[in-house]
């Protein structure tokens, strides 16, 4: 049985993967604001949580039919190998990517100069816990190669849970979706107030003052399973059209979004900001004349076309950036190099914007879609999410 296609949430994945795009321009290469007064683009981190729970409450309206009876074999198998063609090989291109700009920078003879997060972000051991989806499990302080690679990891380990997640909650009954809120609220509290602090950072000690869920290298894990569990109860509050006459609409949906990056500016915690993103994502699913008018344009869902190859290939380029400026230096390069400060920073922010959604689309084409097609077998009728 096929389902409409939500438009509306292929357009937010790809808003999304460009706001994350925008943090890591602003660390690493240039200020797009005073970092001192950042604010709102400090807190872009938060959009992969946003991916998180749209990953959650899109499998299960995809995947329903599949295990509305229970777990099989069949479905089961399936389901993984589907979810593998999904993220695996695009990860392995983007691994490769980083390797080759490892090597480059050997042939150069500038690995001595480069600083300390550099030399662990390239460390050859890192390879097998790639490869293996474990970068989320405290194996190292902090991330190796393409680093936004961490996330694949959290949401392959929802993967692996969802097929028990979803019989247990269809036991429940969709009529106590809360239970499922209930989980990801107690996950995000426990993280943002108690793992965080716990978290150790490189060389750097854990700060015990530290409340946030930016946590990646030791707790992504549940982070992005407390997500997930989040999308779930979402899914089933659209099932049952839950809160669908006050959120409906294309008011709502601005105030909810309002009101997320308010959270995100003012510096609110960042439990509060996501479980306003999962109130977004109701409402744009619900949808409304207006509200699928503008998120059906036709640029925002190429932009959510390809939003994994964007969020997969702009930290490459950065890197690719960076190589560039230490190319022509001798000297050890002492803390973050951040090459283009000073510069016309947001004239460069959208030059770099516009060179990612072009390198987006030519993956999504040329790499992304035909290799999941040649895992998945031929490619597969009926309904396809990019989730």
């Amino acid at each position: 049985m096929n389902k409409p296609y939500l438009h509306n949430l292929t357009a937010l994945r790809g808003i999304a993967a460009l706001l994350v795009a925008v943090l890591h321009f602003h660390f690493f290469l240039g200020p797009v604001l005073p970092y001192q007064e950042a604010g709102v683009i400090d807190k872009f981190y938060l959009m992969v949580d946003l991916f998180f729970i749209l990953s959650g409450f899109v499998i299960c309206y995809v995947y329903e039919p599949d295990f509305a009876g229970g777990i099989t074999g069949k479905e089961t198998k399936g389901f993984f190998r589907a979810r593998l063609a999904r993220i695996y090989p695009l990860h392995l291109i983007t691994l490769g990517a980083e390797l080759g700009i490892f090597l480059l920078i050997l042939a150069l003879g500038k690995f001595a100069i480069l600083p300390a997060h550099w030399q662990h972000l390239y460390r050859l051991d890192g390879l097998p816990v790639q490869l293996t989806f474990l970068q989320t499990v405290g194996i190292f302080k902090f991330d190796t190669f393409n680093a936004p690679a961490w996330s694949l990891s959290a949401e392959w380990w929802a993967y692996v849970l969802f097929p028990f997640l979803f019989v247990a909650f269809r036991k429940l009954g969709y009529k106590y979706w809360f239970v499922a809120f209930g989980v990801a609220l107690a996950g995000w509290l426990g993280i943002e107030f108690f793992l965080a602090a716990k978290e150790p950072f490189m060389s750097f000690p854990p700060d015990a003052g530290k409340r946030s869920l930016d946590v990646n290298w030791h707790y992504g894990t549940l982070r992005g399973i407390c997500g997930f569990v989040a999308g779930m109860g979402v899914w089933q509050l659209y099932t049952q059209q839950r809160g669908r006459k006050l959120l409906g609409n294309g008011w709502a949906i601005l105030l909810l979004t309002g009101l997320a990056f308010a959270s995100m500016h003012f510096g609110a915690y960042d439990t509060v900001t996501v479980s306003l993103f999962a109130a977004v994502i109701l409402a744009a699913a619900y949808g409304s004349s207006g509200t699928d008018r503008v998120l059906s344009w036709s640029v925002l869902r190429r932009l959510g076309q390809w939003s994994f190859s964007i969020y997969m290939w702009h930290m490459v380029l950065i890197h690719l950036v960076l190589v560039y400026f230490i190319a022509q230096r001798t000297e050890p390069v002492q803390g973050l190099l951040r090459p283009l400060r000073g510069y016309p920073t947001v004239t460069l922010l959208v030059v770099f914007l516009l060179v990612t959604c072009g390198v987006g689309y030519l993956s999504f084409r040329f790499l992304e879609t035909p290799a999941r097609r040649w895992v998945k077998g031929g490619g597969g009728a009926g309904l396809t999410y990019h989730t």
